[in-house]
């Protein structure tokens, strides 16, 4: 089972911990793995690519470890806003994931 865990501050998220493989199948057909995988590896690209908010990140793909945490936090700046777009998107990504597989992901909001 896959483990998310999501940090917010004041409603606005600030760490996103992600461990284990889903199991839903075996490692290279696991259609669940690898949703969870996209929609996280994608926030993390878009966090890095689209905004200047410093961030550090881990990815280990196979332990199916990832972390982001966002780090020197201005509430105020534009970085750190459109930092949040992707972070709230990729938790509704998320969630409808968790909706569709609750046996294979476990959410912590």
């Amino acid at each position: 089972m896959t483990i998310i865990k999501i940090k917010k501050r004041n409603n606005d998220i600030i760490s996103v911990e992600c461990s284990n493989h889903t199991g839903f199948a075996e490692y290279g057909k696991d259609i669940v793995c690898a949703g969870v995988s996209s929609i996280t590896q994608s926030a993390i690209l878009g966090i890095k690519e689209l905004t200047n908010q410093k961030h550090n990140f881990v990815v280990d793909k196979k332990s199916g470890y990832l972390k982001l945490e966002i780090i020197d936090i201005d509430e105020s700046s534009a970085d750190f806003k459109n930092a949040q777009v992707i972070l709230k998107t990729m938790l509704l990504g998320v969630k409808n994931l968790q909706e569709q597989y609750p046996k294979y992901i476990k959410l912590e909001d």
